[in-house]
Formats: structure tokens, C-alpha cells, sequence
């Protein structure tokens, strides 16, 4: 499509609409559309000759940015389905093992060890010689590159070089108004110890190590002082209803000419208008700002306020922000801003604790794994975001995966936190074999994006270290360029407990575990990741998709039993396999005798574990003050590491975190049987009642007791020792918290065993606790059959959701035991992404509740849709949806 096209404009809209944000301004062309991309073996040309209009490229691939190369030949389908089985084994060039590292030496056969072109026709936007100014604007290009505009080279390897630098090339003079512009790029893969996108343990390295221009290309014109990184700095006064806002208006002036200028930069915002006046050397780059005691509008009385979204709501402010040079118009930009403060301390005891506004937050978050091959995928984000939300998580943590402007807009937009920085391992942190090069590449690289991020209110903070610290002479140069580009966020020095030789502590720590614990490993272990300081990555381990996403990603042959083909996709290096988690999984609940019974199986152990770790962290919220789940998602279907699958199916870690992260929250405490109230709002609550039921297996009581109870804001309150349960057999915790309503307001259900796990500590390593003794849950396999019934399933619509309503009850005199939904299409498959209300339920004899299902309005399904319920004890049922007549239209 041409830049122009319809479908172009659509593709623009749908990115500017992605988390709200602006449409590009008339003086930025994008130059995603439309691109040709070959190898360069057998092209006896160069880019002289590859950047003139008459060359011919029909037979080269077409894609539109951002593209890799071997995300090109995914779309050419010349790959087909490298996510399935072993196939990506089978990629010429990923060798003979399909590696975690993208520094590894390519093999000799490898056609991605030589250079790939990228070519790009488009139409001029500039009049050379009419006072504007056309600049190139590259937002990143993976490894190296010469590049050529209309058989002029403008920039070489040795000069373009850094997956994570930005770029901008003055092509005024070579801008062609007769004919089409050509821009032909040759780009080179990384190296072995380039500062390049690595995917460390995740998950197997592509094996062109994400070769091609993976962000946006632009051109943008401008008047002789060109308006770049444009951003609002806020500094909060006062408290409640006498709160004040200062604000600073700051953002980069280029003059883009050979001679001084003189600049007025000027913002609007909410009806209001400030200015000033800025001089500026021939060819110089300037951050200029207005502050608050240049012009008393840029204090704001009483300011809506940006939160997270567990905590209030995100407000964003619109503002345009340009610059004039003689009295006219010279380059201008529209962006969102929010007004909020981060603020990070040490507390007593050597945590770093993050406020908002003023307000402590315990983080709840989880880290972020993007696409193998880096494809822009606006609806997979949007949904992905959705489910953040869902689960009660406040941030997202970026390690080396930093996702574009348009995603940030959309955590702007949603309040959730971002947590960025550079990967471990790797040339990264391998600052011993630094080149020269590196030693350029890498501050410039941190500039790139701190001038990128900074006008986010979503950004929390920036890690410029992961699993260590730099080096004394490295963190030296990554401070100066903080404060060199007004960094206005807190920082530190690495996600570990190690001290940085410049700043010192970090007051983080990243001591494991990544692989299988028990539930109460969280509150029992006081050493290394258990429920205390701020564990910047951590899991409860491999996380085993329901069986629907296992058929999609093993051959039938290959389901069962567990053998290489599902250790390929689990992780690198000591994660390799799913053995400790199997071995676990077998103890504990009994041997499963196939894939279905092994992911039914999983999901109930994947909640338990979900659940137990964030619920950990908010009971003793008192000296532990985050929480980074390890991970979120998946760059490809995978076994480890995720709260939903690569299909974006949701199963038991997803709603174990749900479940814990429920804002106002009753839960059992592992170690000392206690009843705690978890109190995330920011106000307090009194008339709150606490009801304990203990269960046998058949669900009949064996215990009941209730309390009354008011409880702080931003709190935790333990109210209630229960009494051990039966002894030598599993039995179960019902807790509900009602307000003074009588509104339950939080429902929680247990599985205990007789005796809890055993961990063996003395034999802990920084990826795994191992368990002494077992606990036995086998006796769950045996529960006695329940019951249930389906009600009418029925939707309703509005302009952006269908909401599905379920109604189930429980007729019979036994336990129905961690009941699953499912939202399916006429084909049997699941209607995904979906947002559950809860999900994997349990209800008591005779009772009756009503599930809620949320899926995006013409969301891709067969009709009709149906609702499938099993359970552990319960059979396989489905029931029709009735649709509403707004849905059914929708």
C-alpha cells in the first residue's frame, strides 16, 4: 500500500487509536508502507544502483515496517508455522540446536550471515529551497547499516550501529521532486558481542537475531529549528484539595540550519498558552525548557491527577507543543501528558519502595516478552493489556524488550506502571569484552530511549543493570546521560541485591525462584524470594497451557508422554526441561496418565502457586514492597514463565493471580493458618465481616467461624488463626468477605493437604528451593462426582464489549471442585482473547453464582457460541448463548 492509500490511513488510525494516542502531525510522513526486502547474495548491485527509481524489484518480498527479515519470509509464508512442533529447528541458518542467545555465532550455512536489503520508493514532501527542512528519522534498525537516499550513500555501518539508537540524517538537498525518492538500506545482524535484542533463557533466539528495520521510519520536515522529544516534568505540592501542580514544559530544539536562530517554544494545554524565548547556535541541539517561574500558568490549583489504575483513575491532559522562528511556524508536536510524581525511598530495613502522588504502592507486576519477531500487532496488545488489568497487576517490567510509543500510549492511557531497562546477560553485561564501539554504543543507546520514554507518566523507573550492576566507569557514563537528558524519574543501578560501585544499593533483589516452589515457600522462605524487599523477578515456575493450546502447538504424536519435543518449548540453559515441576506435579497430586489429565492437572497447581505468591506479598506489604512476576507472557507458544499462553488463553495462573489481587481481599496465610484482609484502596473500610468455613472432601463443614472487621487504607490485617484440619487426609478453606452491605465483596477457596510441603533450604540455589517431603493432594483425584446445572446464558452488548452472562448452580449435596469455563465457537474453539469475571470456581453443595465473560465487540468467531463447563469432579458439559439483540448485531 502507498502512503497515501486508504489502507495505509487505516493502518495509521488503528496505530494512533491503539492507547489514544495522537495521529502523526502533517510535518511527519510515515514510511512503514511498502517496503522490498532481499537478501544480498547473488545481487550484483549496490546501493547506487539500488537506490535509483528504475531498478526493479518484482520479485523481491514486499512488507510493510516493522519488519525483520525472517518475519518477512514468515508473511511470504516461504516459513510456514515456525511456532509448531520442532519447526523452528528447522529454519536454515538456526543450527543445530535452536539457541537462547541472539549473540551467537551464526552458522556458515546460515543465509542470514549476509547483508539484507530493505528498499522503499516514496514521493517527495519537501521543495529544496522553499525554507524546508526534510530530516530521515530511523526509530531503530537491527544491527548495522549503510544507507542510500536516491544514489547518494548518507550514513554508513560504521556510523549507524545499535538495535536500540535512534537516527536522523539531513536529506534536504537530496529529496527529489521529478521523480520518486529510493531509499535502499543494506543491513548487517549483530555480531557476537554487539549490544543487540537478546532473548537470554525465554525462549529460542530467531536465528536472523531480529535483522531489519524493527521500529518506524520516518520523514519529517520542519522550518530551521526543528521541535524534538517533546515532555512535561510535574512536581507536586500541598495535599488532597490544596494540592498544586508545577509543571515544566521541556523539549529538544534542533536548528537545523548553518547559522544562529532565534526560537520562541510554545505550549498549549487546557486553555493555557506559555512561551519563551530560546537562542540557538548554527547546527546545535538544545533542550529547552519553561519552567514554572517563567509563567505562573504552569502551576495548576487542585490538577486532575494521573494514578495507576488499581489506585484511580489515569488522567491524561491533551497538549500541543511548537516552536516559531520570526514569527512563523518552524515544527510542532501533540502528545498526552499526565500529572503525577514517582518517587523512590529505601525504607528501614533496605527496600526500595515506589510512591505515586505521595501514595506507597506495592507493585504487583509481571514481565514482558514480545513477539519472536518483533511484528506490530495492535488488537494482541490491546488484549494483553486488558488481561494486565484483569489479573489486579500495576506494572509491566521491559527487560531489553521495549515496546514502541504506541504501546506506552496505551499504559498511559490504561495506568499501568512500566519498568524499563537493559537485559542481562550477553554482551549487555559482559563489560569486559567492551569494545571501543560498545562503549559508544551503549550510552548513546540509553539516550535514544530516555528521550523516547520520558513523556510517559506510565514510566516508573529505568534499570540500567539486570543481573548486575555496570562497572564503575560504565555507570558513570549512563548517570551523565540521565542527568544530560533530564531523566525525570527515579533509576537504579540494577533488578539485583548487588551493589553498584557509583550508587551503592539498589534495594532490589533477584535471588529465584524461577523454577517449581509449593504454596507456602512465600511466606515460609526469609532468605531469598519469599514475601519480603522487592523481588524484581521471580516464578513459581513452568506454567503448562490448557490441553486446548497443547494441541495447537505438539503434533497428536507428540502429546503424550512429555519427551523433547515439549522440553523444546520450555526455556535455556537450567530451564531446559519441565522435570522439577513434573516430578512435583506427580508427588503431589498423583501420576497424570495423559496430556489432558496432566494440563488439567497443571492448572490446579498453577493456581495455587499464582495465587500464594502474590497473596504473599500483599500479606506482609509491611516490609515487602514488590513483586515481578517471571513472566507475563510468551514471545511464541511455551511451557514456562507466563500468566496466559502465547494463544492468549487464560488458564490457572491467570486466575490465581485474579484472585489475589482483588483489590479489597480475604486470604488464608500458609504459614500459621491465619485469615488476613488485603486493603488496596486508598480509603479505609469499617462493617466489613469475615465468614471461615473448613470442608471436608465431600464439601460437608467440619468448622465454621466469623469475624468483624475494619481495616486501614493501604493495608494488611490479619484477624484469625483457624484450627488444623482433619488429620492424614486434604481438606478446604472457604473464606468470604462481605461488606456492611452484606455484599461479598471477596471469595477465596483453598485445597490443603494434611501436611504441607517440605522445603529443603540447605539445598537452595538461585533458581530453585527443592522440596524434602511432598505434600499429598492425590485424594483430590478422587473426589466423589458433583452436579451442576447451567442456567441461561445469555449476552448483552455495548459499543466495545459483549459481556456474557452465565448462571450455575450446584444441586447436589457434594463439593463441585474447580469448575472450568469455557467460551467456545461453532467449530469448538475458544473465543479468545476473553476477560472472565472468575474462572476455575468451586461451589459448595446447593450453591448458585453468576459468571461473566467479556470479549471485544466483532471479535473473529464462528456462530453460535457456547459455554463449556468440567471440573475435576465434574463432567463435561455445554449449554447455547442466547444472544441479545445488541450483541447479535454487534
Amino acid at each position: 500500500m502507498s502512503a497515501g492509500s486508504p489502507a495505509a490511513a487505516a493502518a495509521a488510525a488503528d496505530r494512533a487509536s491503539i492507547g489514544g494516542a495522537h495521529p502523526p502531525p502533517q510535518n511527519q510522513l510515515s514510511l512503514n508502507p511498502e517496503w522490498s526486502v532481499r537478501s544480498s547474495a547473488g545481487l550484483h548491485a549496490d546501493g547506487d544502483v539500488l537506490s535509483r527509481p528504475d531498478f526493479d524489484t518484482k520479485s523481491w518480498h514486499q512488507v510493510d515496517l516493522p519488519a525483520t527479515v525472517l518475519g518477512t519470509l514468515i508473511a511470504a509464508r516461504e516459513i510456514v508455522d515456525p511456532f509448531f512442533g520442532t519447526n523452528l529447528k528447522r529454519i536454515p541458518g538456526q543450527g543445530p540446536a535452536a539457541t537462547n542467545f541472539s549473540n551467537h555465532p551464526m552458522p556458515d550455512d546460515s543465509p542470514f550471515r549476509v547483508p539484507w536489503w530493505f528498499r522503499k520508493e516514496f514521493p517527495a514532501a519537501a521543495r529544496a529551497g522553499d525554507g524546508t527542512h526534510a530530516r530521515l528519522q530511523f526509530d531503530g534498525i537491527n544491527y548495522r547499516a549503510n544507507i542510500w537516499l536516491n544514489g547518494r550513500r548518507i550514513a554508513s555501518a560504521s556510523e549507524v550501529a545499535g538495535a536500540y539508537r535512534d537516527y536522523e540524517f539531513d536529506v534536504t538537498a537530496l529529496l527529489r521532486t521529478d521523480r520518486p525518492n529510493v531509499l535502499a538500506i543494506e543491513i548487517f545482524p549483530p555480531d557476537p558481542c554487539d549490544l543487540a535484542i537478546t532473548w537470554v533463557d525465554w525462549n529460542p533466539s530467531p536465528p536472523d537475531k531480529n535483522m531489519g528495520l524493527w521500529r518506524d521510519v520516518w520523514l519529517r520536515t520542519s522550518g530551521p529549528v526543528a521541535l524534538r522529544s517533546p515532555y512535561v516534568v510535574t512536581r507536586l505540592e500541598g495535599t488532597d484539595g490544596s494540592r498544586r501542580a508545577r509543571l515544566t514544559v521541556a523539549a529538544d530544539l534542533v536548528n537545523v540550519t548553518d547559522r544562529p536562530q532565534a526560537a520562541v517554544l510554545r505550549a498549549r494545554f487546557e486553555g493555557r498558552t506559555v512561551s519563551k524565548r530560546f537562542e540557538l547556535p548554527a547546527g546545535a541541539r538544545l533542550r529547552a525548557e519553561i519552567q514554572p517561574e517563567d509563567d505562573g500558568q504552569l502551576t495548576v490549583e487542585r490538577p486532575r491527577l494521573w494514578w495507576p489504575h488499581t489506585i484511580g483513575t489515569p488522567e491524561l491532559y491533551d497538549a500541543t507543543v511548537d516552536v516559531a522562528v520570526d514569527g512563523a511556524a518552524s515544527d510542532s508536536a501533540r502528545f498526552s501528558f499526565g500529572i503525577r510524581e514517582v518517587q523512590s525511598a529505601m525504607t528501614p530495613e533496605g527496600h526500595t519502595r515506589f510512591s505515586v502522588n505521595g501514595v506507597p504502592l506495592l507493585i504487583r507486576g509481571a514481565g514482558w516478552a514480545t513477539d519472536l519477531f518483533l511484528r506490530r500487532q495492535p488488537e494482541r496488545d490491546r488484549a494483553q493489556i486488558e488481561y494486565v488489568k484483569a489479573m489486579g497487576l500495576n506494572t509491566i517490567r521491559f527487560e531489553g524488550m521495549l515496546e514502541r510509543n504506541e504501546f506506552l500510549d496505551m499504559c498511559d492511557r490504561e495506568g499501568i506502571l512500566v519498568i524499563a531497562g537493559w537485559c542481562c546477560c550477553d554482551c549487555w553485561e559482559k563489560w569486559d569484552k567492551w569494545t571501543e564501539e560498545n562503549h559508544v554504543i551503549a550510552p548513546e543507546s540509553l539516550r535514544s530511549q530516555i528521550r523516547r520514554v520520558r513523556r510517559h507518566p506510565s514510566l516508573l523507573t529505568w534499570w540500567y543493570g539486570s543481573d548486575f550492576p555496570p562497572p564503575e566507569h560504565v555507570e558513570k557514563r549512563y548517570l551523565e546521560v540521565l542527568a544530560e537528558e533530564a531523566w525525570p524519574n527515579p533509576y537504579q543501578s540494577s533488578a539485583t541485591n548487588k551493589p553498584a560501585a557509583v550508587t551503592g544499593a539498589s534495594g532490589l533483589k533477584m535471588l529465584g525462584p524461577y523454577e517449581w516452589v509449593p504454596p507456602n515457600y512465600w511466606l515460609e522462605d526469609t532468605e531469598k524470594g519469599g514475601a519480603f524487599g522487592f523481588a524484581t523477578e521471580i516464578s513459581p515456575g513452568p506454567a503448562i497451557p490448557p490441553i486446548e493450546s497443547l494441541k495447537k502447538m505438539l503434533a497428536q504424536g507428540d502429546l503424550w508422554p512429555i519427551n523433547d519435543v515439549w522440553n523444546f518449548h520450555a526455556g535455556g540453559q537450567e530451564f531446559h526441561n519441565i522435570r522439577i515441576y513434573t516430578e512435583a506435579l506427580n508427588a503431589r497430586y498423583g501420576n497424570a496418565t495423559s496430556a489432558e489429565e496432566f494440563a488439567d492437572l497443571s492448572q490446579l497447581m498453577a493456581y495455587e502457586g499464582q495465587r500464594a505468591m502474590f497473596e504473599g506479598y500483599a500479606r506482609n506489604r509491611a516490609r515487602a514492597t514488590g513483586v515481578v512476576q517471571w513472566m507475563l507472557n510468551n514471545s511464541w507458544p511455551s511451557l514456562i514463565w507466563h500468566l496466559y499462553d502465547y494463544y492468549l488463553r487464560p488458564g490457572g495462573g491467570f486466575f490465581g493471580t485474579q484472585k489475589a489481587n482483588q483489590p479489597l481481599h480475604v486470604m488464608y496465610a500458609y504459614d500459621d493458618r491465619s485469615v488476613a484482609v488485603i486493603n488496596d484502596h486508598t480509603r479505609a473500610f469499617d462493617g466489613l465481616h469475615v465468614r471461615a468455613h473448613l470442608l471436608d472432601l465431600t464439601g460437608a463443614n467440619l468448622h465454621t467461624e466469623t469475624h468483624d472487621v475494619a481495616v486501614a487504607a493501604v493495608s494488611s490485617t490479619t484477624i484469625a488463626k483457624l484450627p488444623p484440619g482433619p488429620a492424614g487426609a486434604p481438606y478446604f478453606v472457604d473464606l468470604q468477605l462481605s461488606d456492611k452491605d452484606g455484599k461479598v465483596v471477596s471469595r477465596n477457596f483453598y485445597w490443603l493437604p494434611a501436611k504441607p510441603d517440605v522445603l529443603d533450604k540447605a539445598s537452595a540455589t538461585w533458581f530453585c528451593t527443592p522440596v524434602r517431603e511432598y505434600a499429598d493432594l492425590t485424594a483430590l483425584r478422587d473426589l466423589p462426582p458433583a452436579q451442576i446445572t447451567l442456567g441461561e446464558c445469555h449476552s448483552t452488548a455495548d459499543s466495545s464489549n459483549e459481556i456474557i452472562h452465565v448462571d450455575v448452580a450446584n444441586p447436589s449435596d457434594r463439593l463441585a471442585f474447580f469448575v472450568q469455563f469455557r467460551l467456545a465457537d461453532a467449530v469448538g474453539d475458544d473465543v479468545l482473547p476473553v476477560v472472565w469475571s472468575d474462572n476455575y470456581v468451586s461451589l459448595l453443595p446447593g450453591e448458585v453464582t453468576t459468571i461473566r465473560a467479556r470479549i471485544p465487540v466483532g471479535s473473529r468467531r464462528a456462530l453460535p457460541l457456547s459455554i463449556e463447563v468440567r471440573g475435576l469432579n465434574v463432567s463435561r458439559q455445554t449449554a447455547a448463548l442466547a444472544r441479545g439483540k445488541a450483541a447479535a448485531g454487534a
